[in-house]
């Protein structure tokens, strides 16, 4: 096999943003439709609301590809090199922090024009350390602290993948069976939204940490057993349009079975991080690529563009949500559910542009001759 064919099975930088970009949508109708955030919405084709609702609460599975391209990329760029950067983990941290903190002023700055601001909240929320909605400025911005944890424990994966030979069924114990038994032990002491105490809270985080490992150690294995390249070597078996359709339905199918088999799981902590996602995370993500390897017309501009920034687009659209919930109706006009989806977008984008041109030179700033 040929570098440039290669080349073409690997997950590459490309096709991750491709991913982040989906996911990103998926997100965005996630919180639009799938969950009772807003109201008043209507469907393109009157009676098809219940489907707007499937889909989008479906659309969770978002948060398990976010974790797979994460996963994938620090397994590459760091968990594999023989010697990575000293200032790597410091520099990702910086390149996740330095967004969620420009948005968090901006939110700082709204929340203290309409008299809703709480400075003793301060410290909190620059980790976004609680899920409160009463507490965090930027709604939804839980998912910085996981981020955050991760980053932090990518020196102990190191050191797990140096200590211990390749082997896949051991690899699965480790990073995904050991972490669900003791997330799902101890979940009784997961209570992200309050402080208790000190050790409560060092629990509710380990435990919490321990919830999503397993979607995170997913995108590992597939970087660390080429797994994308065996399953596209089995698709290039098969003509190009039957790849193409099948990629359609089973996209399609994981996000219905999603909805239903997360409708009969308990709410525990696998709510925040459903077992199910092991499986369907994966399965919609090698769809995904199969699908865009296998078609000759591809967004070249738009989805990577989102998915190069989608951060920022997460984190701002937070301010339509929640804690800030009387700016929805900049996006709720509309009322059609496509409609309500393509404006939200259009009107996020140029304080996207300008969020990441300050974050761009922020961090080139605190970098510089380093």
């Amino acid at each position: 096999m040929g570098k440039k064919e290669a080349a073409g099975t690997d997950i590459t930088s490309e096709k991750t943003l491709h991913l982040k970009g989906i996911a990103l949508l998926l997100l965005m109708w996630h919180h639009l439709f799938g969950v009772e955030y807003l109201s008043g919405w209507s469907a393109v084709i009157p009676g098809t609301e219940g489907a707007s609702y499937v889909t989008g609460a479906s659309s969770r599975i978002c948060l398990a590809i976010f974790l797979f391209c994460s996963g994938y990329g620090l397994y590459k760029s760091y968990v594999a090199k023989e010697s990575p950067s000293k200032t790597y983990i410091l520099r990702r941290l910086a390149k996740t922090l330095i967004p969620y903190w420009i948005v968090m002023i901006i939110a700082i700055v709204y929340l203290i024009c309409a008299g809703k601001f709480e400075p003793k909240y301060i410290f909190v929320n620059l980790f976004a350390l609680l899920h409160s909605t009463d507490i965090l400025y930027v709604t939804f911005s839980w998912f910085i602290k996981l981020y955050v944890l991760l980053l932090l424990m990518l020196p102990l994966v190191r050191l797990i993948e140096r200590k211990w030979k390749k082997n896949a069924l051991i690899d699965i114990l480790i990073y995904i069976a050991v972490p669900f038994a003791a997330a799902s032990a101890l979940g009784k002491f997961y209570h992200e939204e309050t402080f208790l105490s000190v050790p409560s809270f060092l629990l509710s985080t380990l435990v919490f940490l321990l919830a999503w490992f397993p979607l995170f150690a997913i995108g590992m294995l597939f970087a660390k057993y080429d797994t994308y390249k065996k399953v596209r070597g089995f698709a290039d078996k098969f003509p190009g349009y039957l790849v193409i359709l099948l990629s359609v339905l089973i996209i399609g199918n994981m996000l219905y079975l999603r909805f239903i088999v997360n409708n009969a799981l308990p709410a525990s902590v696998f709510y925040y991080c459903s077992m199910a996602d092991v499986f369907f995370g994966p399965v919609f993500v090698c769809a995904f690529l199969l699908l865009m390897d296998n078609i000759k017309h591809k967004s070249r501009y738009v989805l990577p563009f989102i998915g190069k920034n989608s951060v920022f687009y997460w984190l701002l659209s937070g301010m339509f949500f929640k804690n800030t919930i009387e700016l929805s109706f900049l996006i709720t006009w509309p009322k059609i559910t496509v409609l309500m989806f393509i404006w939200t977008m259009v009107l996020l984008t140029p304080f996207v542009f300008a969020c990441s041109w300050i974050s761009g030179k922020i961090t080139k700033l605190i970098f510089k001759g380093s």
